[in-house]
């Protein structure tokens, strides 16, 4: 009994860190399906939804570890960003405050995960949803607002993805309350 419990401590970390690649796998693949957005000098993309659920999945630690496995690969070169995109430029970039915006959202739908509090009742998971949209706008607008100033960061980077980030956010809450009492 003792042998078999030290067998699965020392997969622990191997187990966590093969879930967070997939995590990564499936932001950089939820990249690829974006559509632009009159107004907006980012596009809308699938990424925030697969940022949400990789949170509710994965958990706080390995869901935040999934972001930035995700955010190195880009910055590194790896063409993981919304439309292919790549390179410290774009970390940097206007992209920079929505993607620090992800590591917060994956973290703050990975904690009410953790804690069991996120599927239970149904308006949990829509609150924790859209409050992880909140935080993705919140730093992306502030990134914008540093080059551009806060009107136009509302403008181009924060309103346009309000009524996609809300129901992006119900999808989010709708697939995690569906799964709920068939995920281990």
């Amino acid at each position: 009994m003792e042998r078999a419990q030290e067998h699965k401590t020392d997969t622990a970390p191997v187990r966590a860190t093969v879930f967070a690649v997939l995590g990564a796998i499936a932001l950089a693949l939820a990249a690829r399906l974006t559509f632009p957005l009159p107004g907006a000098e980012l596009p809308q993309s699938a990424q925030t939804v697969a940022v949400l659920l990789v949170g509710a999945a994965l958990g706080m630690r390995r869901g935040v570890l999934a972001v930035v496995l995700y955010v190195l690969a880009g910055a590194l070169g790896v063409p993981v960003f919304a439309d292919g995109a790549s390179g410290l430029e774009t970390v940097l970039g206007p992209s920079g405050g929505y993607l620090f915006g992800f590591g917060c959202a994956a973290g703050w739908v990975g904690h009410f995960a953790d804690q069991q509090r996120l599927a239970r009742p149904w308006w949990a998971a829509l609150s924790v949803m859209l409050g992880a949209h909140g935080l993705i706008l919140l730093f992306g607008g502030l990134g914008i607002a540093a080059r551009l100033g806060a009107v136009q960061a509302w403008s181009v980077g924060v309103a346009p993805f309000l009524i996609g980030g809300a129901v992006k956010s119900v999808l989010a809450a709708l697939l995690v309350v569906a799964v709920r009492d068939r995920w281990p």
